[in-house]
């Protein structure tokens, strides 16, 4: 009985020590591959502007259009007047404004064109709508930055005033 009982109390005390035993450990594993750490640093941009969108002297008959004509100077410096519409004539040759934008070489810049209107000195407006590139790419040529030119469209529509009309061409830039 004796030895029953010891035997008991070997097999107890096993048993105890082995419910409040440490559980393994395992060896630490890093990543099979690891994820590298990264960041950017560039140039706050600058963006000038040399010169006017300028869509010449526009003719239309006493009368006015008689629907919507678009007049349209390409970033080029190539003026549409209104599609070959006898209705309205252009003169003086138009110009476009040139746009210089400064960086980080190498990145690439959105442009973002907004519509707007041009007030007439008689009181009308026209609808105004910028065009241009979406994007340039900064040279890796120092300072110079990189320039890119706006040009845009005006609608005459028939209750079109005469007057010199005048307005803000809005260009943001962006990486």
């Amino acid at each position: 009985m004796t030895k029953l009982l010891r035997m008991t109390c070997l097999v107890a005390s096993v048993a105890a020590t082995a419910l409040t035993a440490a559980p393994a450990a395992a060896a630490p594993v890093g990543a099979s591959t690891p994820a590298t750490a990264r960041a950017r640093i560039v140039k706050p941009l600058t963006l000038t502007a040399t010169g006017e969108l300028y869509f010449g002297t526009i003719v239309i008959p006493a009368a006015g259009v008689t629907g919507t004509r678009t007049i349209a100077v390409t970033s080029a410096n190539v003026r549409d007047c209104a599609g070959g519409s006898t209705e309205v004539t252009c003169s003086d040759p138009s110009t476009v404004p040139t746009y210089n934008v400064k960086g980080t070489n190498g990145m690439v810049v959105n442009i973002t064109k907004t519509a707007s209107s041009l007030s007439g000195s008689n009181g009308g407006t026209l609808a105004f709508r910028p065009t241009g590139p979406a994007s340039v790419t900064l040279p890796n040529s120092g300072t110079a930055g990189q320039d890119f030119n706006i040009g845009g469209e005006i609608d005459i529509v028939p209750a079109t005033v005469d007057g010199v009309y005048t307005g803000n061409i809005n260009v943001t830039v962006d990486y």
